[in-house]
């Protein structure tokens, strides 16, 4: 693979690990406001923005955990764009858990009621992480430098929909996974 190629392919990995880090740190604190609080949830038995953000993160916490630890022996790979045989059994057993969190994740995703001003960017992101699990899968089995390389489910690019469904919920942005 020439070296633009490399690149190309990196790029891609990236991104698409930037589209599905979807960070659980809280939001940050701010000045108490002067108006009241509404309760836990609407009149209508409907999810408040807090309750969805609180549920947001508990399902999220398995998943970037898996994240971090596949992207953490992965990216430097991917960066580096050269590879031995010695690093796709660490890849493989960094990754191993990240095909099931993915599938976990978008079905716990879909199984909630969302506020509704975030079920549709959630509906969004359950479709993408849909989009993803062959792609995760084979992450999780890589023997080749070809296959991480140029993998034949690619990862899908950065849409911005953990920001989306994270602006929607009253949470902060997504911080890239390093």
């Amino acid at each position: 693979m020439n070296r633009k190629a490399v690149h190309a392919a990196t790029a891609v990995v990236l991104l698409g690990l930037a589209s599905v880090a979807c960070s659980s740190s809280e939001p940050a604190k701010s000045e108490p406001s002067k108006t009241p609080t509404p309760a836990a949830s609407t009149s209508s038995g409907e999810m408040t923005r807090k309750e969805g953000a609180d549920q947001y993160l508990k399902l999220v916490a398995p998943f970037n955990e898996a994240l971090g630890s596949c992207v953490g022996v992965m990216n430097p790979l991917l960066e580096a764009g050269s590879t031995t045989p010695s690093d796709f059994p660490k890849l493989r057993k960094a990754c191993k858990d990240i095909p099931e969190a993915n599938r976990t994740f978008a079905n716990e995703l879909e199984k909630v009621t969302w506020p509704a001003e975030a079920q549709e960017s959630i509906s969004q992101m359950v479709d993408e992480l849909r989009a993803d699990q062959l792609a995760w899968q084979e992450v999780s089995e890589v023997r080749t430098h070809e296959d991480l390389f140029d993998p034949k489910y690619p990862l899908t690019e950065d849409s911005g929909t953990a920001d989306l469904v994270r602006a929607r919920l009253g949470l902060p942005p997504v911080e890239e996974i390093e």
